[in-house]
């Protein structure tokens, strides 16, 4: 697994968080990083759907 650096305030809302929640560091950062990879892909589909849309009617 790869090392990522996090700026302490970061870490210090990621810490609060997590014993906020009970789980660890790595369960919070995974379900984040797993909800922003999905959220970015619903953007990048919409956008290609936009743009098509887009395209049509310009013709």
């Amino acid at each position: 697994m790869g090392r990522i650096t996090i700026p302490d305030a970061l870490l210090e809302a990621l810490d609060a968080t997590a014993a906020a929640l009970e789980q660890s560091r790595e369960e919070i950062i995974h379900r984040a990083l797993e909800r922003y990879l999905h959220d970015f892909d619903d953007l990048r589909v919409a956008t290609a759907r936009l743009r098509t849309r887009e395209r049509g009617h310009a013709a």
